[in-house]
């Protein structure tokens, strides 16, 4: 039964003639319970949403720090990959100049 079901049923109960007050303290009873619970799910949906946007946030600061590292590292990676790459060509450069003395 939804709140709105019975707070039409506690209007109906009230008018006069047609009250039996143990029912009526029942269902009153019922209905304050039921806001109760409406309270204190909207307060842990408030709660869990403002939780998830906090991790949503640390989430997105880690991911970028990654993405900054991933980029340093590419470019350490293509620095040491020319690097050897001038070094390979000094050393076939130098060999040859070696074999031209030779001969």
């Amino acid at each position: 039964m939804t709140n709105v079901e019975m707070a039409a049923q506690l209007a109906g109960m009230k008018r006069p003639g047609m009250s039996d007050g143990m029912e009526l303290r029942a269902l009153s009873a019922r209905a304050s319970n039921s806001e109760r619970r409406l309270i204190n799910a909207q307060n842990q949906l408030l709660a869990a949403e403002e939780k998830m946007a906090t991790m949503n946030e640390r989430n997105a600061s880690a991911d970028t720090k990654w993405e900054a590292r991933v980029k340093e590292y590419e470019t350490r990676l293509r620095a040491a990959e020319e690097r050897v790459k001038r070094e390979r060509q000094g050393g076939k450069e130098r060999i040859a100049e070696l074999e031209n003395n030779v001969k």
